[in-house]
This record gives C-alpha cells, structure tokens and sequence, in this order.
C-alpha cells in the first residue's frame, strides 16, 4: 500500500510517524509542496493508493489529488474512502464489538462541548468530566473535553473496556488505523476488529475487565 500524507495539521503527521513502521505500508511520503526531516516530499500524488489528512480542509485537498482520502472527520464526504478515523471513532468501534453496551464515552483535547449534562468517571488520569450525551450516527456516545489525555471507556453488561493515553498520541493512532479500513469503505467502526487490531499493533494499549 502506498499512501501520501496531506500537510494538514500535527494530527497527520503523528499519523505518518505510525504508519512509516507498519507491515501494511510499501511507502510513505508527503505531497507537497512542503518541507519535512522524516519523510520524503514528492510533489504529485499520481501513483499513490490513498492518502491520509486531518481536519476540515482534508477532503477538498484529497479531491484535488483525485486518490481517496482515510480521514479524521465524523461525516462522509466527496473523496474520502474511511472517516470517523478519531478518538470518537475509536470509542463508536470498540462499542461495535461488545453485545448491547450500556456505556459509551470519550475524553479528549480535541473535542468541545457546548454544554454538559452530567458528570463521568473516566480512567485516571482523565478522571471526572462532564459530558454531553450525543448521537453519532445513530449510535450514543458520551463525549468531554480533557486537558492532555484521552481517554474511551466502554461497558456492557459483561465487561468493561478502556484506552487512555496522551491526547495527540491516540488522534494520530486513531487516524493510521483508518488504513486498516481500506477494503470496506465507510467508518472506522464498521471495521471495528481491523481497526483495533491495527490501533493496538501501533502502541495503543486496551485494558479489559469483567
């Protein structure tokens, strides 16, 4: 797989750094025009098999390129082949593969809330946030904003699962895992299994208790 990194934000490049040692990818470079110490810039994407890009400006610069996009951004868009490759996503696919989740959350710097409903204990060192209770595409999710970490806790009424790790750490994992869902197009959650899978093979770390 060749895949070209879109020089839009911290978030992508984290993403790079991840996927640069991954079994699954053949190559990796920038399209430019850009400057970069760890990876080759190229000036055209002609050649690559996707790219990946954060942020609300990525698809109409993949669009551009004419190579489908693996993105960060929770709604489908012209061009993008895997979105809801995000904290958020991360929480919505370890949800798909647990039998009527009772309790579906995440923390992270990344996302703003206008206002809270209630408070929720999240793994140390999150701790306590409040919450707004939101629908992403017809699935809950309870979602907060945190300072430094990030963290997604999910409970059924047999187990609970947990991830917690600095906060740009886990957005960039949670946008190279998106490579993982490349043969069935869509959001990262219905990809639940490759996804994590992936996301833990690039050093994200999944606690679980019953």
């Amino acid at each position: 797989m060749r895949i070209g990194l879109l020089v839009t934000g911290d978030t992508a490049v984290r993403a790079a750094h991840s996927l640069s040692g991954s079994p699954h990818v053949d190559e990796l470079a920038v399209i430019g025009p850009a400057k970069s110490k760890s990876f080759e810039v190229v000036s055209s994407a002609d050649g690559f098999d996707f790219l990946v890009g954060s942020g609300p400006n990525a698809p109409k610069q993949a669009r551009k390129h004419g190579v489908p996009l693996i993105w960060d951004g929770m709604e489908p868009a012209d061009g993008v082949v895997v979105w809801g490759a995000s904290p958020t996503g991360l929480a919505l696919a370890a949800a798909s593969r647990e039998t009527e989740p009772r309790l579906v959350a995440v923390a992270h710097p990344s996302i703003d809330i206008d206002a809270g409903q209630r408070t929720q204990r999240f793994p140390d060192p999150v701790g306590s946030a409040v919450v707004s209770d939101d629908v992403v595409h017809e699935r809950p999710v309870a979602r907060a904003s945190s300072k430094t970490f990030g963290a997604v806790l999910v409970e059924s009424a047999v187990r609970r699962v947990t991830l917690v790790d600095d906060g740009s750490f886990m957005a960039g994992i949670s946008l190279a895992a998106g490579a993982s869902c490349v043969e069935r197009p869509g959001p990262v959650w219905d990809s639940a299994l490759a996804y994590l899978q992936m996301a833990t093979e690039m050093g994200l770390v999944m606690a679980e208790t019953t």
